[in-house]
């Protein structure tokens, strides 16, 4: 989302979304029911498939997988970009 075309307001949801309780804000929003709809919606889409393919990663990593697991999941992601 380009936050810089929100008539005039991109500045200041940009500047709460970059604070402390804004990221808080973010954070219980996704994990809410209707955040979690909202991921689900979004990776349906082109552009939400190549963001959650570039993020998930970072995700696979925070993982507590099983050895060798992660790196055979991000061998196949790379496959997919």
């Amino acid at each position: 989302m380009n936050f810089g075309n929100l008539s005039g307001m991109g500045g200041a949801v940009a500047g709460y979304i970059s604070s402390p309780e804004g990221q808080d804000a973010v954070k219980k929003f996704l994990a809410s029911p209707e955040g979690i709809a909202l991921l689900q919606n979004f990776a349906g889409t082109p552009e939400g498939q190549k963001t959650m393919l570039s993020v998930l990663p970072n995700v696979i990593a925070g993982l507590n997988l099983p050895a060798g697991t992660a790196d055979m999941i991000k061998g196949a992601l790379g496959n997919q970009q």
